[in-house]
């Protein structure tokens, strides 16, 4: 049996499904979303789909599997900008499930044999649905559990976090008089390099070596801190940027003071980063 397949028609449902995926898994991963690049990579998606279909159209599955895996590893970098290797790996397996998810809703919807602009209106749908979900999951997480989406940036190295708003945190730092956020050792090891990570690791533990081994650009100082039967002193730092995301608005902070919690256990699982309550209020 054989069927007309049409490669512009081919291209064209490629390039929109991938838009549409790399849109859905940037809107989960809180990546900095250029339209310009996601459309970019989807093209490359697209035209790497007609390639595989037109030149080894007999090629076995698992093979097919490997070369399709690879290039959406190569969309997300391009279009997300992702580049650390463990949050890849859990985008590519988002988007495998999402478009698990999006081929059964075309199926069901009967859409492989009906007119271009009835599948764009589905995959429209689609994914105005599925922002729609991850918009009332953040709204739940706000209202009810304080939690909020967070993003952090140093030298372009954007990494996702949750933050739990803190209203006992009120703590300032005494040199730039900012706003301190009390987050985990797990959040500088995501955005730094490993040798900056250890520095600062041996700086925590041998505070009297601040000057022979710090990392001038981070501007690392310690801060005293006072709590009910506890007071010392927390190693910070000052990165590029933090954005919290809340349903209503994007809290832009400008070079954040970041101090490494003392006991990193007691912040929970939900949660990387303690949020200070002047920012929210």
């Amino acid at each position: 049996m054989y069927y007309d397949v049409y490669i512009d028609i081919v291209f064209l449902t490629n390039l929109l499904m991938d838009y549409v995926l790399l849109r859905i898994v940037g809107k989960l991963f809180l990546r900095k979303r250029n339209r310009g690049r996601i459309l970019l990579a989807a093209a490359v998606g697209a035209l790497f789909s007609c390639l595989i279909l037109y030149v080894l159209p007999d090629m076995i599955f698992p093979a097919k599997v490997l070369l399709h895996g690879g290039c959406a590893w190569g969309m997300l970098v391009l279009g997300l900008d992702l580049k650390k290797n463990g949050l890849l790996v859990k985008a590519l397996v988002t988007v495998y499930l999402m478009a698990f998810f999006m081929g059964g809703l075309m199926e069901a919807a009967s859409v492989k044999k009906a007119t271009p602009i009835r599948f764009l209106i589905v995959a429209a749908g689609a994914y105005m649905g599925l922002s729609a979900l991850i918009y009332l999951s953040d709204s739940f997480r706000a209202r009810w559990k304080n939690i909020y989406p967070v993003t952090l940036s140093y030298q372009g190295n954007v990494q996702p976090f949750f933050g739990l708003l803190d209203t006992g945190n009120f703590l300032v730092d005494p040199i730039s008089q900012k706003e301190v956020f009390i987050i985990k050792p797990e959040v500088l090891e995501a955005l730094l390099p490993q040798e900056n990570a250890d520095r600062l690791k041996h700086l925590k533990e041998n505070p009297g070596e601040l000057e022979s081994t710090e990392p001038a650009d981070l501007h690392p100082h310690f801060l005293p801190y006072k709590t009910i039967g506890e007071e010392g002193v927390l190693l910070a730092v000052v990165l590029d940027d933090l954005c919290i995301h809340t349903p209503r608005e994007v809290i832009h902070v400008a070079n954040p003071v970041l101090a490494l919690a003392v006991e990193p256990s007691a912040l929970g699982k939900e949660y990387q980063v303690l949020l200070n309550s002047r920012i929210l209020h």
